[in-house]
C-alpha cells in the first residue's frame, strides 16, 4: 500500500472520528432550527463572500505562474482552480486538486512540473503565512489587555513578514515584489473569509459580544484542518473545544464551523462542470 493511500486513508478516519465526536455532543434538533431561522440574505452574503475569496485566490495563483513564466490565462486557470477545488473536496484517495493542476499543464503545454509544482507550494506557503500573521494580531488583541504588549504582537507579525519574505526570496529565488503582491493577496483572502464567518454569525441571529474571537478561532481551524480530509470534522471539532471561549452553546459553535465547509462543498461543485465538460486551457502572449 503507498504511502499516499495510507495518508488519504488516515485523514479519512481522522474526519470520521472527529465528526463522531462532534455528533455526539450536538443536538441536531437545534442545528436544524438555527438553519430554519437564518436569514438568507446574510447566508447568501457569505456564499457569495465566500466565491470572491476563492476568486482572489486563483488570481494570487495565477499571478506567481506569470512570475515564474507560466502565462496561463486567467479564465483557464479560474476553471482548473474550481476542479482542484472538486478534486481536493471530493476524491478520497485520488489525485489531489494540486497535483491535477501540475499533471494538467504539464501534459498540455510541456511545462515542467518541478517548476510548476514548485509555483503550487509557494502559493500554499503564502497563504500559510498570512493566516500565522493574522492569528498574531488578533491574538494579541484578545489576550493581552496591555496596550504594550498588544504593540508587541504587531511588531512580531511585522517582523515574521519580513524575515519570511526574506527566506522564501532566498529559498525560492524570487523577488521582493513577487513575495508582496502575493502576500497581500493572501491578506484579502484570508480577510473575506473572515467575513465569512461574520456573515454566518449574522445569518444565524447570534448576539455576539466578541466577533474576533470567533475569527480567531476560523484561523486555528483553517490551519489545523488539513490533519483531516477536505477539512471536515477537524474545523468542527475545533468550534465544539472552542465553545467555552466564545462563550456560546456547543451546538452553535460547531454549526458555525459546519456551515463554512457546507459553503465550501457547494463550490466545489462548480469544478464537477468543468470535469464533465473538458477543461480546455488557453495561454496569454506576453508583449515583452
Amino acid at each position: 500500500m503507498s504511502n499516499k493511500i495510507v495518508k488519504t486513508l488516515a485523514k479519512i478516519g481522522v474526519s470520521i472520528l472527529l465528526l463522531y465526536l462532534v455528533f455526539t455532543k450536538i443536538d441536531f434538533n437545534q442545528v436544524i432550527k438555527l438553519y430554519e431561522t437564518s436569514n438568507p440574505f446574510y447566508l447568501v452574503l457569505a456564499i457569495l463572500l465566500f466565491v470572491a475569496s476563492q476568486f482572489i485566490s486563483s488570481l494570487r495563483l495565477n499571478y506567481i505562474f506569470h512570475q515564474n513564466q507560466f502565462h496561463l490565462s486567467q479564465v483557464s486557470n479560474l476553471k482548473l482552480y474550481f476542479v482542484g477545488m472538486f478534486y481536493n473536496f471530493f476524491i478520497p484517495g485520488g489525485v489531489g486538486g494540486d497535483a491535477y493542476k501540475v499533471y494538467i499543464l504539464s501534459k498540455q503545454f510541456g511545462w515542467k512540473p518541478k517548476q510548476l509544482t514548485k509555483c503550487v507550494f509557494v502559493d500554499r506557503l503564502i497563504g500559510l503565512l498570512a493566516i500565522f500573521s493574522l492569528l498574531i494580531l488578533m491574538g494579541g488583541y484578545l489576550f493581552f489587555s496591555n496596550s504594550l504588549l498588544f504593540l508587541v504582537s504587531i511588531v512580531i507579525a511585522l517582523a515574521s513578514f519580513f524575515v519570511a519574505k526574506l527566506i522564501m526570496v532566498r529559498v525560492f529565488k524570487s523577488s521582493n515584489t513577487y513575495y508582496n503582491y502575493s502576500f497581500g493577496y493572501s491578506l484579502v483572502i484570508q480577510l473575506l473569509q473572515v467575513c465569512v464567518i461574520i456573515c454566518i454569525i449574522k445569518a444565524f441571529q447570534l448576539k455576539v459580544v466578541g466577533v474576533i474571537s470567533y475569527c480567531f478561532v476560523f484561523l486555528i481551524s483553517s490551519v489545523l484542518s488539513v490533519v483531516s480530509f477536505a477539512g471536515f470534522g477537524a474545523r468542527e471539532y475545533i468550534f465544539l473545544k472552542a465553545s467555552t471561549f466564545l462563550n456560546t452553546q456547543e451546538t452553535i459553535a460547531t454549526s458555525i464551523g459546519l456551515s463554512f465547509n457546507i459553503i465550501t462543498a457547494l463550490i466545489s461543485l462548480i469544478g464537477l462542470a468543468f470535469i464533465i465538460n473538458k477543461v480546455r486551457l488557453t495561454t496569454v502572449s506576453i508583449n515583452k
